[in-house]
């Protein structure tokens, strides 16, 4: 018997040992997605229904499809509403956008897997609408959430909580989600939050006071990152606590208008650039959340300029360097270059503590 013990400890030294390693996380992020757009000029041939019909499903997101594809998450801010017809529309709403439910084909054919509501447009057709609008992604297995309705996504023993509200949400609901966000940790065992505020000035280069006042509020009850958007056009990021908030990630693909959007005021200011978020997001083997890391993308909301194509692309060179200089003039600290090599401007790692 002594003999076998032996040779069982002798065996035993010699296999390998292994240490278990982090499991990772993978989420996109975009701006704001407008399918369809105002139904009066639907039939428009410049239209993004009348493209639609043209072009397909998987024509809109084609040059970024590789991103939507490979992560294990893509995030939208969906601005507007999937009916049938105007029922319930707003009156005296000077844009309502709306998106047959059929063009929901358009998301699930293009890897986007969870759609913020918390934003100034999903109730362009009042309640019913809105809730047309749940009942149709929740049919095709796409996550939402908005205002006081959470998102959870699980990989493994993970699990990752997604909130939002825009900005009339904000005072009314902070008391709401400085107690929701510790209970979700606490007694539903989530790892991670992300919270995604609607707020900001449209079309303004910087981000104001209100934007980091949110963004912050939400930290400090123990967010874990936070995705700003409504200013259509691309701000600056910024680490408080060791957290990552993005102040507008500017437009994606955005049906709103025939032509790129500009600033009201200037017309030099258009809704052309704009960044997609890749979030590398670290936990360890019981699931508990480590930090971040975040690929900054650089896009053009078109491949055509100045009426838009909705097709988002992906630019280097010049293109590329004028969208990491609209970023890091809204940033506090220096960001890391654009690489020419990767793609992508890739950020520091955050860890949790």
């Amino acid at each position: 018997m002594r003999r076998v013990l032996l040779i069982a400890l002798i065996l035993s030294l010699m296999l390998p040992t292994f240490a278990l390693a982090d499991q990772t996380v993978l989420m996109t992020f975009t701006g704001d997605v407008v399918l369809g757009g105002e139904p009066d000029i639907a039939r428009d041939p410049k239209s993004f229904t009348s493209v639609h019909k043209k072009e397909g499903d998987e024509y809109f997101f084609a040059n970024v499809m590789d991103l939507f594809k490979a992560d294990d998450l893509t995030v939208i801010n969906f601005e507007g509403v999937f009916q049938e017809n105007n029922n319930g529309a707003v009156k005296d709403k000077t844009y309502l956008f709306r998106a047959h439910p059929d063009m929901v084909s358009i998301l699930t054919a293009s890897s986007i897997e969870v759609c913020n509501l918390a934003n100034n447009h999903s109730r362009d057709y009042n309640q019913a609408g809105y809730l047309r609008t749940q009942q149709t992604l929740t049919e095709n297995n796409i996550g939402w959430y908005g205002k006081k309705e959470h998102f959870i996504w699980e990989k493994g023993n993970i699990k990752i909580a997604f909130m939002g509200l825009n900005t009339t949400e904000y005072y009314d609901n902070r008391a709401w989600f400085r107690q929701e966000i510790p209970r979700l940790k606490n007694e539903e065992g989530v790892d991670m939050v992300i919270f995604t505020f609607h707020v900001g000035h449209e079309y303004a280069r910087l981000h104001i006071k209100r934007q980091a006042e949110y963004a912050k509020a939400a930290i400090d009850a123990g967010a874990d990152l936070v995705i700003e958007h409504h200013p259509h056009v691309v701000q600056g990021t910024e680490v408080y606590n060791n957290r990552t908030i993005f102040y507008s990630l500017g437009n994606c693909s955005f049906g709103g208008n025939f032509n790129i959007g500009h600033h009201f005021e200037d017309p030099s200011i258009t809704a052309l650039e704009s960044v997609i978020v890749q979030a590398e997001i670290t936990f360890d083997d019981d699931g508990n959340y480590k930090g971040q890391q975040m690929k900054l993308y650089p896009i053009h909301t078109s491949g055509t300029f100045p009426q838009s194509n909705y097709q988002p692309v992906r630019v280097t060179g010049e293109d590329a360097q004028r969208v990491m200089e609209l970023i890091q003039n809204d940033t506090p600290y220096e960001l890391s270059p654009f690489d020419e090599t990767l793609g992508y401007a890739l950020q520091p790692y955050v860890p949790a503590e």
